[in-house]
C-alpha cells in the first residue's frame, strides 16, 4: 500500500486507477473523492534505489514520511462536508 493510500483511504477517498512501470513499481495513482479526481505521481529520481522526501507515494519508506499533496488532500473531506 503506497503512502497516499494509507493516508486518504480511511477519510473516504477510494482508489479509481493506479499506472505501474515495467518493473512493478507505482508510477502514478488516482484517487476518487466523491466527484473530485486527483492525481498522485511518484516524483522518486531512481525508485527503489533512490527515493524523494515527500514523494506522495513512497514516503513511508523514507526516514522522514510526509508529502504536501497528500497533507493538503486531506483537507479536501472538511472542505465537502
Amino acid at each position: 500500500m503506497t503512502y497516499v493510500e494509507k493516508e486518504l483511504l480511511p477519510l473516504g477517498f477510494h482508489k479509481e486507477s493506479e499506472r505501474r512501470n515495467d518493473i512493478g513499481f507505482e508510477e502514478q495513482i488516482v484517487l476518487r473523492f466523491r466527484h473530485l479526481k486527483l492525481q498522485f505521481d511518484c516524483v522518486c529520481p531512481a525508485y527503489p534505489s533512490t527515493k524523494a522526501l515527500g514523494c506522495p507515494l513512497h514516503a513511508h519508506e523514507t526516514s522522514l514520511p510526509g508529502s504536501w499533496p497528500v497533507e493538503q488532500a486531506k483537507k479536501i473531506p472538511i472542505a465537502l462536508k
